[in-house]
């Protein structure tokens, strides 16, 4: 049965809306947006981003006439198959110094506000005053103090991986991916649990996006937010639907977003998120970087390969992790151990271990071919397509075993050798 809170006087759905979003940041929207038409029943459907996307690829009752997330790469898989309408005559100008392009080209989706990624924490234990680069989480020093979700259970999650992946190349990416994944306590089932994970104390730093540092009743004070630098500005967006272009609600909703009203609620300290306005940003604290990563973001790219990305992140990180931090625990203690990293016998074994934990069976230019796309698309399958799929995943599974029992019993193999030399046994 499907759980729709409905708004407005009547009982009926005048307007039909599919978010990501909780119902503490959506539902001041939707009672303005009410007051302002006087719409009698706009009804809303919460899905995690992943679960959004399958609902409209599917086809799913009740079928959207909007659809409402912080993830351009969402809705950019749903206009490359043909599933959001398309307004170009709406689109806006670029904003700001930087030069941010709020609306996809097309006029498939429209930016209204502005959102960044980057580490929360408890307002009693910053992150630091320096800015905060990528490859800081990498360091052995937050070893167990890192939270995150997983890029297949969170759109937002899935933007920081691309993104990352996009910014330092496919090799070099997923290696500090790696090495990122081997400093984190957990990764939680949404993104929300990284906000409650701070919050409660169960890890002290989690990746994620802005506003999710913000106050929520259930887990108490807002907390410390950094983005990271330079910064990555990415647009939360809302689309119309096919069958949304048919009501005249649709575009009405996207207008009022876009309008000063809304862009003003955005500034309330229980939302607190950017406007696209760029009047509004000295109250919103907000001064944007010209160095912006985020406007180079390949969003066609991004959606081709986003179910891949996810596959290969949960085989080498999620469904690992256990086993991952303890490698990385183990290397990088022999790697600080002068013996073995200056010694001839163990200085290849040490860079073995390290590929082994750093690559993934899959090359760049596999994971953009389209004959993979078709393979792990989430749309209604075919039987021959899920046995392709499995296949796939089972080839890299396997691979990942292999990789990480090699790297066990290299790691042996120098524990061995330091022994030896600590009784004197190796002259």
């Amino acid at each position: 049965m499907v759980a729709l809170a409905t708004y407005g006087k009547a009982d009926a759905c005048e307007l039909s809306i599919l978010t990501s979003y909780p119902s503490s940041f959506y539902k001041p929207f939707i009672d303005l947006f009410v007051q302002q038409t006087g719409a009698e029943g706009v009804c809303v459907q919460n899905k995690n981003t992943i679960g959004l996307i399958s609902h409209v690829r599917e086809n799913r009752r009740p079928v959207p006439d909007i659809v409402w997330a912080s993830s351009p790469v969402a809705f950019e898989l749903l206009d490359q198959q043909d599933a959001l309408a398309r307004f170009p005559e709406k689109v806006s100008k670029p904003i700001g110094g930087g030069g941010i392009q709020p609306d996809a080209p097309d006029g498939s989706r429209f930016g209204f506000a502005l959102s960044t990624i980057g580490v929360m924490s408890g307002a009693d234990q910053p992150f630091g005053s320096t800015a905060i680069e990528i490859a800081d989480l990498a360091s052995p020093d937050y070893y167990g103090l890192l939270g995150m979700s997983s890029p297949s259970r969170s759109g937002t999650t899935h933007l920081f991986v691309e993104s990352l992946l996009q910014q330092y190349g496919w090799q070099d990416g997923w290696a500090l991916l790696s090495q990122i994944g081997g400093n984190l306590a957990t990764v939680t089932a949404r993104s929300f649990g990284v906000r409650d994970g701070v919050a409660r104390k169960r890890f002290r730093y989690g990746i994620g996006i802005d506003f999710l540092a913000q106050s929520e009743p259930q887990t108490g004070d807002a907390l410390s937010f950094q983005s990271f630098s330079p910064g990555w500005y990415f647009p939360a967006s809302v689309a119309v639907t096919g069958l949304g272009a048919k009501n005249a609600r649709s575009l009405e909703f996207v207008d009022f977003l876009r309008g000063d009203a809304a862009q003003r609620l955005l500034l309330q300290p229980e939302i607190r998120r950017i406007p696209i306005d760029p009047k509004l940003w000295p109250q919103a604290g907000f001064s944007p970087s010209e160095n912006n990563p985020a406007q180079g973001l390949d969003l066609k790219l991004a959606a081709r390969r986003m179910a891949v990305v996810n596959a290969l992140y949960d085989d080498m990180i999620t469904h690992r992790l256990l086993e991952l931090r303890k490698l990385w625990q183990s290397l990088r203690r022999l790697e600080a151990t002068p013996v073995i990293a200056q010694s001839d016998a163990t200085k290849p074994l040490l860079s073995a271990v390290r590929d082994a934990l750093e690559t993934v069976p899959v090359a760049a230019f596999m994971a953009n071919e389209h004959s993979f796309e078709r393979v792990f698309s989430d749309a209604i399958p075919s039987e021959n397509s899920v046995v392709g799929r499995l296949r796939v995943q089972d080839s890299w599974s396997n691979d990942f075993s292999q990789r990480f029992k090699s790297a066990r019993e290299l790691i042996a193999r120098m524990d061995s050798f330091q022994s030896h030399l600590d009784t004197g046994a190796v002259k």
